[in-house]
């Protein structure tokens, strides 16, 4: 039996994922509307190739967030309530990616342009922005003490007696 920061967490999953999706088909039919009706723009193959990271990270989430139930005595009881769609990390990335692409499908029926494509290079280069940023914290930690800086702390009087006794074998 599922607790109740279960039950809420799920709904809330379902919430969110409610809202991605209905997003997504309003999105993507006006999309589809002003290619083929409006013929704007002319060419619809990047319209397919680069709603893909939208889609992928729609499956993802969805795949990750839906809470399962499984059927007692006529009941629905919450057996999974899925992955935290709240929590920072990869979810909110998959989350941005989503948004960003249906942002551009958007702009592309809006100018009629297909170069409001080259929006979706924001997503590469904020990774190479944390991955930079992951690398300077981690070299910078195992960088070695300049000349300036003393190589180790100054001991108190209880560490050097410590030490100076930690030769000697202790009896009980």
């Amino acid at each position: 039996m599922a607790g109740a920061a279960q039950k809420k967490q799920a709904q809330h999953n379902v919430q969110a994922l409610k809202e991605i999706h209905i997003i997504s088909i309003v999105v993507n039919l006006l999309s589809l509307l002003s290619l083929f009706l409006l013929g704007r723009p002319s060419n619809w193959k990047p319209y397919f190739v680069f709603s893909i990271p939208g889609w992928a990270c729609e499956y993802a989430v969805e795949r990750l967030g839906r809470p399962k139930y499984r059927e007692d005595r006529g009941y629905q009881v919450l057996t999974t309530a899925g992955e935290d769609l709240r929590q920072a990390g990869l979810t909110e990335y998959m989350f941005d990616i989503f948004y960003l692409t249906a942002a551009s499908n958007i702009l592309m029926c809006l100018f009629g342009s297909n170069k409001v494509w080259w929006i979706l290079l924001l997503v590469p280069i904020y990774a190479i922005y944390k991955l930079v940023g992951l690398w300077m914290k981690f070299r910078g930690s195992s960088a070695r003490p300049s000349a300036d800086t003393p190589l180790e702390e100054p001991k108190s009087k209880r560490q050097q007696k410590r030490e100076a006794r930690g030769n000697r074998p202790r009896y009980r």
